[in-house]
């Protein structure tokens, strides 16, 4: 009888052993397969939001075509000289909407745009220095398709003084989208032809940045009434 009761043990035993090992190998196998899902979701993310923003640079546009036959030192020095005079510009314009503008979220947003765009210029002044490239205002007289460029943002500028709550948010929008869609294509280029690492991250970001902004800014405009 003792026999017989160790065997049916042994019988038991490698039963329960052989669930437990299958029940481990469904659960790696789910938790595989979760992985890879969830990998494959940050993918098309990524994918996503790298086709967001190349679908907003206009490459029949006068700045990406200057700027993408740009490369090296020459990408760089053109670069930096004029998106410093470019953010000032958005700079401008933004201090104008924390008195001027009627809605909260573009008052918001101008705080963005005056504390990041403030701050890669001081970075971009001190890259100049550093690198040896001439001031903004030396290089800006080189480079006529800028100094037309200047014009047009002071007017933008001018224009918007005047203007106060729906009258100036219409305006704003306006204005802004068009500024920030002439500095993603000024950027664009840099992600593969600027020469300093720290240039071609700053022109990533404001292609990031500026065209998420874009897509608020027209999800307002279309809120707000203020879409043609």
């Amino acid at each position: 009888m003792k026999k017989k009761t160790n065997k049916n043990n042994v019988v038991i035993v490698a039963t329960v052993a052989i669930i437990a090992i299958a029940g481990v190998s469904i659960y790696a196998i789910s938790n595989n397969d979760d992985g890879m899902m969830g990998n494959n979701n940050m993918m098309n993310e990524n994918s996503s939001q790298q086709a967001s923003s190349s679908s907003l640079v206009d490459k029949n546009s006068a700045d990406y075509k200057m700027y993408s036959e740009l490369t090296g030192d020459d990408y760089d020095r053109m670069f930096i000289a004029n998106m410093i005079e470019h953010h000032k510009g958005a700079v401008d314009m933004a201090k104008l909407a924390q008195t001027n503008a009627k809605h909260q979220e573009l008052k918001d947003m101008a705080e963005d745009i005056i504390s990041a765009q403030s701050k890669e210029i001081t970075d971009m002044e001190s890259w100049q220095t550093a690198w040896s490239y001439p001031s903004s205002s030396g290089e800006m007289m080189m480079d006529h398709s800028a100094m037309g460029m200047m014009a047009d943002m002071g007017q933008m500028t001018e224009e918007l003084k005047g203007l106060t709550g729906d009258a100036f948010d219409k305006a704003f929008l306006a204005s802004m989208i068009e500024h920030h869609q002439s500095a993603i294509n000024m950027a664009y280029p840099g992600q593969t032809n600027a020469k300093h690492d720290e240039v071609k991250t700053l022109t990533k970001a404001i292609v990031a940045a500026q065209s998420s902004e874009i897509a608020q800014m027209k999800q307002w405009q279309k809120d707000w009434g203020y879409a043609n």
